[in-house]
């Protein structure tokens, strides 16, 4: 008997009142252009009766005078409209795969058959009848492959993955999900980047399968043996793969990043260790490669529990709340459990490769009871290692072109009205560069000075408002002082526009880009940007402004810039930041600091790589160390939301 006659039995009986009211339903012909719309409507949670419209759609696909292929290409419609109601859909489903399923094998239509058989395998995967879920699932990929059907062969691959780890042969498993990540990568360019309620198409379709290939190679290389390096090197590799496609993913195009570079060509010192947290549903995996090779240690922190956590340390941190209970436990989650390998590698830097919420987690600020991990390591950030620019740094000393806005212009007219809001006496919403003064530490008074921004005579109130409140102060003072400590060119207020700032990039090879002004990086390339004198600089405005450089940028900071609060993907904006100005690397802050502090790290931060010797995050460090040292500036409210992503030497 075949598996799907043995579903037949089961689920079909006890169906003919179903069909047959769709049969009822369906008793007036109509063309396939009708029925297509109509199943495109109940695609819609909010239709009504989904159901038996579902099951009246079917049976007039089945009845249709056309093709067996648009017949078919109907039903699976339907299916999948059935498939997801749950059980309650699972008989009109089944009913309307299998109807499709032999139409498309007689019209010998092997991609609409791999479909069909794909339908079935996961209505029998869903009710746990693993060997009928194998064998379909089997026969639909070789519908697939004699149709080239990549997609089709990632999505069949990938439950096989699922199914043969069920049925606990792992061996199957892990070759399955290798098939359906190596079928990933071959259409990866081609897949187009969808949003859907706020999520990407990234993280709904593909990272669930990279994160299951990366689980079960870790899962496996702790059997041990002459294999662990080995798995331990793919599930690296894995890992790289995802942040690839996130990165992609942020752009919302596949071609913006330069070709893959292999993640064991990155520079770095024998004191250096690459570390990947890596988030999965039932635990935290911390990977670690240093020049003794690769190690992993294994955290059972439940996913939602992690992201708990985070939230709340950041939340204290942002608002210079009590933050050593949070601090201290995710020390014990993400650093305790590899500072043996730390200590025996003699590890002084950190490379992190954030994951999801981790990337909201300035790791300089955990805390071990006693220190701060900044006290103790150089921490730096990066997307990933396979996405890091190649080549040297500048021998030479940094030239610098220095950018700020202390008094904005017609730029303010610019800004997204979701952004700006109700205006508060000193701060513009979410682009608010002073942050309240945290409770017990010193008034930043700076933030209450009002400040004369000129404007135009004409221009509405909310404009002027908008003006006196993006007013950087500070400014002015901070790019005096860092000219002071380096060969610069500086754009202030009215010379920083958008256009001046371009001609300056294209004529001068300057090594650093120092933008000191309002900005904002949020969950998409669209939602990001840095404010000139009159317009808004978009990561693409960037990107084109640094076409026909004969120089790679080696640094872009962004010192009054911030991410959006609470999204695990706004930090890719800083990435975006580098890989867009293709510079080696991007400094700048999770949320707003006051001008006085900010301030003091750059002029510190410019002061050490003026003096030589010492690297970008040696640098950032020793400016964090002088605040936490100084006790007025001790909470990591004001030193952690300084960030650096990407080349960090």
């Amino acid at each position: 008997m075949r598996c799907s006659d043995a579903l037949v039995l089961v689920l079909v009986l006890g169906a003919a009142g179903l069909l047959a009211a769709g049969a009822a339903a369906a008793d007036t012909a109509v063309d396939a252009d009708v029925l297509r719309a109509e199943l495109a409507a109940l695609q819609s949670p909010a239709a009504p009766e989904r159901l038996p419209r579902l099951a009246a759609a079917a049976h007039q696909a089945a009845a249709l005078a056309t093709t067996p292929q648009e017949r078919a290409e109907l039903l699976l419609r339907a299916g999948a409209g059935a498939a997801g109601l749950g059980s309650s859909g699972l008989r009109v489903a089944f009913e309307a795969f299998d109807q499709a399923r032999a139409l498309a094998t007689a019209a010998a239509d092997d991609r609409l058959a791999a479909e069909a058989y794909d339908g079935l395998s996961a209505l029998y995967e869903r009710q746990d009848r693993r060997d009928e879920a194998v064998r379909l699932a089997e026969t639909g990929v070789m519908h697939a492959q004699r149709a080239n059907a990549e997609d089709l062969l990632m999505r069949l691959e990938w439950r096989l993955g699922r199914l043969f780890e069920a049925q606990g042969d792992n061996e199957a498993a892990l070759a399955a999900l290798q098939r359906a990540v190596a079928h990933i990568e071959a259409i990866r360019a081609d897949i187009p980047v969808r949003y859907q309620d706020g999520r990407s198409s990234f993280r709904e379709t593909l990272e669930p399968v990279y994160l299951a290939l990366a689980d079960l190679l870790l899962r496996q290389s702790r059997l041990g043996g002459t294999a662990r390096p080995a798995l331990l090197r793919q599930a690296r590799d894995t890992v790289e793969l995802i942040k690839r496609s996130e990165l992609d993913d942020y752009f919302r195009d596949r071609c913006t990043i330069e070709p893959l570079q292999p993640a064991t060509t990155a520079r770095r010192s024998a004191a250096t260790a690459i570390y990947y947290p890596i988030v999965l549903p039932d635990r935290l995996e911390l990977l670690v490669e240093s020049e003794a090779g690769l190690e992993t240690r294994s955290v059972q922190v439940p996913a939602a529990q992690l992201q708990r956590t985070v939230a709340d340390f950041i939340a204290a941190l942002r608002s210079a709340g009590p933050y050593r209970a949070d601090a201290e436990r995710l020390y014990r989650w993400l650093v305790a459990p590899i500072e043996d390998l730390l200590h025996a590698q003699r590890i002084d830097t950190l490379v992190t490769v954030p994951d999801g919420a981790l990337r909201l987690v300035p790791m300089a600020a955990l805390h071990d009871g006693r220190s701060f991990l900044a006290e103790r390591l150089t921490i730096t950030t990066m997307p990933g290692l396979s996405v890091a620019p190649t080549g040297n740094a500048p021998a030479s000393p940094p030239r610098v072109l220095l950018a700020g806005l202390s008094e904005p212009g017609p730029v303010v007219a610019r800004l997204p009205e979701a952004l700006t809001g109700e205006l508060p006496a000193t701060a513009a919403g979410p682009l608010a560069h002073f942050a309240p003064p945290p409770a017990g530490l010193r008034s930043l008074t700076t933030a209450a000075q009002s400040v004369a921004t000129p404007f135009d005579e004409a221009a509405g109130e909310h404009e002027r408002k908008l003006r006196s409140a993006l007013a950087l102060p500070g400014v002015k003072s901070e790019l005096r002082e860092i000219g002071s400590l380096v060969q610069a060119e500086t754009l202030l207020d009215q010379s920083f526009t958008l256009a001046a700032f371009g001609r300056e990039l294209a004529d001068r090879d300057f090594s650093v880009v120092h933008i000191a002004s309002h900005g904002m990086f949020g969950d998409s390339l669209e939602d990001s940007f840095i404010m000139t004198y009159d317009e808004l600089l978009t990561l693409d405005g960037l990107q084109a402004m640094m076409k026909g450089r004969r120089q790679r940028i080696d640094l872009i900071t962004l010192s009054a810039c911030q991410t959006a609060e609470g999204d695990d993907r706004a930090p890719l904006g800083f990435a975006g930041v580098a890989i867009k100005a293709h510079a080696r690397s991007a400094l700048g802050t999770l949320w707003p600091v006051a001008d006085e502090v900010t301030g003091q790290v750059m002029a510190s931060f410019y002061r050490a790589l003026a003096a030589g010797g010492i690297s970008k995050a040696e640098a950032l460090r020793s400016a964090q160390r002088t605040l936490i040292a100084g006790g007025e500036y001790a909470h990591p409210f004001y030193w952690a939301p300084f960030i650096l992503v990407g080349d960090w030497q």
